[in-house]
């Protein structure tokens, strides 16, 4: 069975200045994966790749009609931007999303130059994009992998903070009950249920939450969002040893906060504008 939506694919975050950041991660102890451009979009990035999934820090390198928005987006600060979902066509996507009103943008075809074994190849996408004014919050879009063999690699999949994959996103929105009836049609009909005063989406693979700002203060003390408003503001990251991970950020002289002995939050100083979250599960 074919399907429009069938999860997390990748975590975008954008960033205001690539070397800082490609730096920045690295100290995380992430495998940052050499930069890749997109010609076509005026943009260049750093993967961090795990088995299933992945996120990408984005920066700017050249303006373009195509990071308009993104450019307009930075002039507050970096941090977690888009979430792209995974599809089994882009296509079928579009189709599903215009029958849901979100009135996607035709399916847009980019690729980037990827070192394989000491030989060039072109990693190539097509993605859909759907209007500010479909927007819950965070930005999602549909992307579509015609050479998944140029990014998921199992050797790139190796981090020296044991880092294994992503396990949910956090949005912060001051009232979360607004975003359910758009939510659902990116999801469908009972994807998204209420947990106290917040939501928790349901993509079919890692879950979207929404908090309140109290109730993100709450969950996450001692870490100041980005950002005043609303916004994407936390992206979960799983590890397989959360003590090993600990060691490896404190010899590297990365700021932490610890709200209890099952969590690992650093905060956005120290990963450019993006809160992560590090759990075993």
């Amino acid at each position: 069975m074919t399907r429009a939506v069938k999860g997390l694919d990748h975590v975008v975050v954008m960033v205001d200045g690539i070397d800082a950041a490609e730096a920045a991660y690295r100290r995380l102890g992430f495998q940052v994966q050499p930069r890749g451009f997109h010609k076509k979009l005026g943009t260049a990035n750093h993967l961090m790749i795990f088995d299933k999934d992945y996120f990408e820090i984005l920066g700017i390198v050249e303006d373009t009609e195509f990071n308009a928005e993104r450019r307009v987006w930075l002039k507050n600060g970096g941090g977690l931007a888009n979430v792209a979902l995974a599809t089994d066509g882009a296509d079928l996507a579009f189709d599903a999303f215009r029958q849901a009103g979100l009135k996607p943008d035709a399916p847009l075809f980019f690729d980037r130059a990827v070192e394989v074994a000491g030989r060039t190849e072109h990693a190539k996408f097509r993605t859909v994009r759907i209007p500010k004014t479909h927007m819950p919050v965070v930005g999602f879009f549909v992307c579509e992998h015609l050479t998944p063999e140029f990014v998921y690699r199992s050797e790139w999949a190796k981090h020296p903070n044991n880092a294994r994959g992503i396990s949910g996103v956090t949005v912060i929105a001051e009232q979360p009950a607004k975003w359910i009836g758009e939510l659902e049609k990116y999801f469908g009909p009972g994807s998204v249920r209420r947990e106290g005063e917040g939501l928790v989406a349901n993509t079919g693979t890692q879950p979207v939450r929404y908090l309140s700002r109290k109730d993100y203060a709450a969950r996450y003390p001692g870490v100041e969002p980005v950002r005043p408003g609303d916004h994407p503001a936390l992206l979960s990251v799983r590890v397989q040893s959360l003590a090993a991970c600990e060691a490896l950020l404190a010899g590297n002289g990365v700021r932490i906060v610890k709200p209890d002995n099952s969590r690992l939050i650093v905060p956005p100083s120290e990963a450019a504008h993006l809160t992560l979250e590090f759990a075993e599960r």
